[in-house]
């Protein structure tokens, strides 16, 4: 039975998350920023503040801090917790200070932190960088092996060794192909916002587009071969399978004038994928109406 989130726990989520991804998007400089405006501040609460209850005081003379700048430098060598002592606090403004130097050791808890982070960021994005690329790598590879058992396929139609067994196991290989269409679906699918993910560059987009159309390319040279040979290769399973990676390849085409390729190439590529479209649409008409007519005739032989 599902589990489902309490709302109370789904919300805090969010609210963790949008503050993990607004954490994330700070940089050293903002957090410096942050850091400095606090301190200004506290500094201008001991200078405009100050009256004969609270206090700030000069330690060798004793008389009361009235300069804007040396309020501000009690702030600040308070915060870093320096505490030179030539500067103290009196009255109220103790509690101030107290949470004062807790802010400034929190502060600097997140500029530690977020140094931390950077150094992770760096190491996670080399760490992507090479695994993205093996990805791309092993979907070029599993479309190559597609081809290689295509071809194999082709072979020992030609030579006229092949089984009825391998024809009608066709669906194996298609269904490998529609499996890797759908991870470069989601390889090509656009970044969620603040989400560590990576663009495809022009250049693997190109290649990895080139070894669809290979592989679609060589489907139809088999599709025509079995064709030409009156190989009955029709079943229900393998005509859905090849359907749905033409859909798929229709979807990821239209995402390929935003991956960054010129315009030339990828107009090219894009009318290339229409002709083998074409090419193996008419193929699996070619075989439905073959079977269409072949159950026409056995029914009249039946009725005679």
């Amino acid at each position: 039975m599902k589990k489902f989130m309490p709302l109370e726990e789904m919300f805090d989520r969010i609210k963790s998350d949008k503050l993990n991804t607004w954490f994330d998007r700070l940089t050293f400089g903002n957090i410096f920023v942050v850091w400095a405006c606090i301190i200004t501040i506290f500094g201008f609460v001991y200078h405009f503040f100050s009256g004969s209850i609270s206090n700030l005081f000069y330690t060798r003379t004793g008389e009361p801090v009235t300069r804007l700048l040396d309020s501000i430098y009690f702030s600040f060598i308070t915060a870093t917790t320096t505490g030179f002592g030539d500067i103290i606090p009196s009255g109220f403004f103790k509690v101030i200070a107290i949470f004062e130097v807790i802010s400034g050791l929190l502060l600097l808890a997140f500029v530690t932190s977020k140094l931390v982070s950077i150094k992770q960021n760096v190491i996670l994005n080399e760490i992507y960088e090479i695994s993205f690329n093996e990805r791309i790598s092993r979907m070029r590879s599993s479309l190559l092996v597609f081809r290689q058992n295509i071809s194999r396929l082709m072979s020992r139609i030609d030579e006229g060794s092949v089984k009825k067994r391998e024809i009608s196991e066709i669906y194996v290989f298609v269904s490998s192909m529609y499996d890797i269409l759908n991870q470069v679906m989601v390889l090509t699918n656009k970044p969620k916002k603040n989400g560590f993910t990576k663009v495809i560059d022009p250049i693997n987009a190109e290649l990895l587009f080139n070894s669809m159309l290979q592989s679609f390319e060589k489907l139809e040279e088999l599709l025509g071969v079995m064709n030409e040979k009156r190989i009955d290769w029709r079943r229900d399973i393998t005509i859905d399978l090849i359907k749905s990676c033409i859909s798929l390849n229709e979807e990821l085409f239209r995402k390929l004038d935003a991956s960054g390729l010129p315009k030339k190439t990828a107009s090219d590529m894009a009318a290339k994928k229409d002709i083998i479209t074409d090419r193996i649409r008419k193929d699996i008409n070619h075989i439905m109406i073959k079977s269409y007519a072949e159950i026409q005739k056995t029914l009249k032989a039946l009725e005679k």
